[in-house]
């Protein structure tokens, strides 16, 4: 799960320098570390990698708000940024569920 959450954190880093927020990177880099994440791990350990994807990107959108001078955490900023960050979560969930159905019926 760490390259999950290492590649969306440098995803997030890079999307706050280029533009606003968290954004289109943030979203690939979620989603090929959570690709790469399914297609790595051991079968028993698959559940892990399809629950992560939501965890790990509240995890790197509080770090983001942390580190941002003129944001502050509060409910409604992290609100907001579940709100605008759901696309993101429930793609990355998808392709996880996918690969991992993928890799318990090919039996790989």
């Amino acid at each position: 799960m760490a390259l999950v959450f290492l590649l969306t954190l440098a995803g997030c880093a890079v999307d706050s320098f280029v533009g606003m927020g968290l954004g289109m990177i943030t979203m690939v880099a979620l989603a090929a570390g959570t690709v790469a994440a399914a297609l790595l791990v051991r079968r028993r350990d698959l559940l892990t990698v399809v629950v992560a994807p939501p965890l790990v990107f509240v995890l790197v959108a509080v770090l983001n708000i942390s580190l941002a001078p003129s944001a502050t955490l509060n409910l409604p900023t992290m609100a907001t940024l579940l709100v605008r960050g759901f696309p993101t979560m429930a793609v990355a969930t998808a392709a996880a569920i996918v690969l991992s159905l993928v890799r318990l019926v090919s039996r790989r």
